[in-house]
């Protein structure tokens, strides 16, 4: 069944010329429930102008944008955004339990919110962690909050800008395999935006190809890896190399034009 669709979506943006910028030309996808679907494109190409208009933070210009078959005009509950800084979507004044708490405070007051943050908190690996601060945690580890805190609010579909494209390699390689472990057992929607072609390749069930301003879609491809998915050992699967090639190909060369 499909979860969120965007339909014909453009996006344009006033210029003082008068006649406005358009960046995102008559976009559209979907995303089928519980599937892990990233979107790949070359730098600037809009990835997190057309998360932001799924997630309901951005209006389109036109077309439509339908999740779990309601258009979408403002932030979904049943959808959490991840943002790529996750430095500044933690607040450094609250304790790591209250940060992930303040989710549902608004529904379960801050007492049970506090009692309920434990168990996200674990299912990232930093249980232990409720009452330190994000300041005293590494990179990595704070990305984890933030990925606690989306988990916490209980949604159908995470919606992923960039998340580990701050951290380093080893980490982000960690990250990975903590979203892909969250995915495969709590059976979320997922949509991931990145410029990373192994990413991509690593997590996604399929692949949306953007092309550069005005962004269209490029290509839609089945990654068609087996699960469970090893960090080293997928890597090397003549299917991975074979799409790393083709994708590698493709965002090179629209870059070069």
């Amino acid at each position: 069944m499909r979860f969120l669709e965007l339909d014909e979506v453009t996006k344009e943006y006033p210029t003082r010329g008068g006649k406005p910028a358009r960046v995102m030309d008559r976009v559209s996808l979907s995303v089928e429930e519980g599937e892990f679907l990233a979107v790949l494109g070359p730098s600037g190409c809009g990835k997190s102008t057309l998360l932001q208009m799924a997630a309901g933070l951005l209006p389109a210009t036109s077309g439509s944008v339908r999740l779990a078959g309601r258009a979408v005009t403002a932030p979904p509950p049943e959808a959490v955004y991840v943002f790529q800084q996750y430095s500044r979507s933690l607040l450094p004044w609250r304790s790591v339990r209250d940060n992930v708490a303040f989710a549902t405070e608004h529904r379960l007051g801050r007492r049970r919110a506090r009692e309920a943050a434990e168990e996200p908190l674990k299912q990232v690996g930093l249980d232990g962690f409720g009452d330190h601060f994000p300041w005293q945690l590494s990179g990595g580890m704070q990305q984890r909050v933030a990925i606690a805190r989306a988990l916490a609010a209980g949604p159908a579909m995470l919606l992923m800008d960039e998340p580990f494209s701050a951290v380093d390699a080893l980490t982000r390689l960690d990250l990975q395999s903590l979203v892909l472990d969250i995915w495969s057992r709590r059976r979320l929607t997922i949509m991931l935006v990145t410029h990373d072609v192994e990413e991509a390749i690593q997590l996604a069930d399929r692949i949306v190809v953007l092309t550069n301003r005005p962004t269209t879609v490029a290509e839609e491809i089945k990654v068609a890896l087996p699960r469970p998915r090893d960090p080293i050992a997928t890597r090397e699967h003549p299917r991975f190399l074979e799409l790393r090639h083709h994708l590698l190909d493709k965002l090179l060369a629209r870059h070069a034009g």
